[in-house]
């Protein structure tokens, strides 16, 4: 279960509370709404997504009800649209949200989003009661049920070393792929940065990253920092600026 501490700010609890929706651990969900002050309905500020959010779109029933039976609103909708009925592909979980006859929308939120792969997740909850959509997975028995999120996905947690922004994002990597220089390319088109402003890709606290079997080496929620050239003109406008007064000394 996360740890939850009194001296945390809002912003920290709502990550806490969308990172457990995400990977199934409902202990930590209860505890976070029960015994702080978390925003429900707070919503990332990269991608505006909720616990509710993740919740629907790793299938996670118990906490989708849990999360509703709490106040969480189901006609809230991401930076690109989606409600959390669009996100789930499990017919109970779109009943419950109000959504049985919407489409499953297939999002990407970096390259294919990410919360899952190294380890298998420890909170994961099996699902025994609903079967997908999906046609193909009806004969399945429902102890077999696959999880998208342990099986094809990665998630990492990136930011801009030396900004004024000092929280991360998280993004998801398709597992199948994993590459040095498509993690370049998803920090690039995240963080708003040019590719050749990059100096290193460091994975937190001290190891850089340097080839593909080294992003292969990633688990899941690993803090990685892209550290910009002296040169670059980071004073970009919008979600992830950096001071141009700032100078990276490495």
């Amino acid at each position: 279960m996360l740890p939850v501490s009194n001296m945390e700010n809002s912003n920290d609890l709502e990550e806490k509370l969308r990172e457990a929706a995400c990977v199934g651990d409902l202990e930590s969900v209860k505890t976070l709404i029960e015994s702080s002050n978390v925003q429900i309905n707070g919503q990332n500020k990269v991608n505006g997504w909720t616990a509710l959010h993740w919740a629907a779109k790793r299938n996670h029933s118990s906490i989708v009800s849990y999360l509703l039976l709490h106040g969480a609103d189901k006609y809230m909708k991401t930076n690109t649209g989606e409600t959390a009925s669009q996100l789930s592909s499990f017919t109970d979980i779109k009943n419950m949200l109000g959504g049985a006859n919407t489409e499953t929308k297939q999002t990407e939120l970096p390259i294919n989003p990410s919360y899952l792969v190294n380890p298998p997740f420890p909170y994961t909850q099996p699902v025994v009661q609903q079967k997908p959509v999906t046609s193909s997975r009806e004969n399945l028995p429902s102890h077999q049920e696959p999880t998208l999120a342990a099986t094809e996905e990665l998630v990492i947690k990136i930011r801009v070393a030396n900004s004024e922004e000092r929280d991360f994002i998280e993004v998801e990597l398709d597992k199948e792929s994993l590459s040095f220089e498509g993690l370049r390319n998803v920090c690039c088109q995240e963080l708003g940065v040019q590719k050749g402003h990059i100096f290193k890709v460091r994975k937190l606290p001290n190891t850089i990253i340097r080839k593909d079997k080294d992003v292969r080496r990633l688990v899941d929620f690993q803090e990685i920092e892209i550290v910009l050239r002296n040169n670059s003109d980071a004073s970009r406008p919008g979600q992830y600026g950096i001071s141009m007064s700032q100078r990276i000394l490495y």
